[in-house]
């Protein structure tokens, strides 16, 4: 029998903390116990009466089941590593970790205490995702651009840890092979790390990405196309479409045929948290575990040494 509400503690108030909290205190199913954030004193925010508020995210630790670490990404390992060990679950905010090693530490606490260790990865949650992991079988060739205007909110990490790294856990969800060589070019602009990246991804079979992404632009962008024999994919994130071009059979009429795809714009975030709340309730994998969080940031840490 399953429990009815989870005990849930938000550690971390910014931007994005805000809207955790928000979808948390939503759900039918969680019950907000404490927001955690060092500077909780200045921040204007609406909490349930029963929520608490507090500057140290060790002292809620007996009185929550999970946690929610919307916190920068150098505080992430020794926040997540705090209650995981103290047997609480976890869902992290992208990217996990800074690098390889604390993720892998993370998992393997996660593994030895049986509780959820969940990565936010927002984008699998788009519902354009449930299409393309059914119909893509075979890809040969993938495109990617994540374009974002300047935000200065996410400047403590580069532009592979701050944006591309989505595109990266797409590719691994859908490409079932193992990397050969990666290229990556990037260049910094506005800030002290790299603003503005391309890469190539050659995987085993020829298969080959080539993934853009800059946080400099005029325009906010999030498109994917994937090609396969005699067809492919254009996919367009930001208003959950597909557009399938097929190779048509009498090529004196068109090259092409054409099937449309929209989908109902969703609520990620509220999705991404539900998907956490019931792999805790029932001990279930989430949708993004530990093992896939560590993979993207892996690959990103290998992209970043060459920039």
């Amino acid at each position: 029998m399953l429990r009815k509400k989870l005990k849930i503690g938000v550690i971390g108030i910014g931007y994005l903390g805000k809207f955790h909290l928000e979808k948390f205190i939503n759900n039918k199913k969680s019950e907000v116990i404490w927001v955690v954030d060092k500077l909780i004193d200045n921040i204007d925010i609406y909490i349930p009466k029963k929520t608490s508020k507090i500057k140290d995210f060790k002292k809620i630790i007996n009185d929550i089941d999970a946690v929610s670490i919307v916190t920068p990404t150098n505080t992430h390992y020794n926040i997540a590593k705090f209650f995981l060990e103290n047997k609480k679950h976890v869902l992290i905010e992208k990217p996990m970790t800074k690098n390889i090693n604390e993720a892998k530490k993370l998992i393997d606490i996660a593994k030895k205490n049986k509780v959820i260790l969940q990565v936010g990865h927002l984008e699998r949650f788009n519902p354009v995702m449930k299409k393309l992991t059914s119909e893509i079988k075979s890809p040969l060739f993938i495109e990617v651009h994540r374009l974002a205007k300047f935000n200065p909110r996410s400047t403590d990490v580069n532009v592979i840890f701050d944006l591309m790294i989505h595109d990266i856990d797409i590719i691994m969800s859908l490409v079932k092979k193992k990397i050969k060589k990666i290229t990556a070019f990037g260049k910094k602009i506005i800030t002290k790390t790299t603003d503005i990246a391309n890469v190539r991804i050659d995987f085993e079979g020829g298969i080959i990405a080539n993934l853009t992404a800059s946080r400099i632009s005029q325009k906010n962008e999030r498109k994917i196309r994937i090609f396969e024999k005699e067809k492919y994919y254009s996919v367009d994130f930001m208003i959950s479409s597909i557009k399938k071009y097929s190779k048509n059979k009498n090529t004196r009429n068109k090259l092409f045929n054409l099937n449309e795809y929209s989908y109902k714009k969703s609520d990620a975030l509220k999705d991404e948290i539900n998907n956490f709340i019931l792999s805790c309730l029932k001990q279930a994998k989430p949708l993004v575990d530990g093992t896939q969080g560590m993979e993207a940031v892996k690959i990103a840490s290998i992209i970043s040494k060459q920039l």
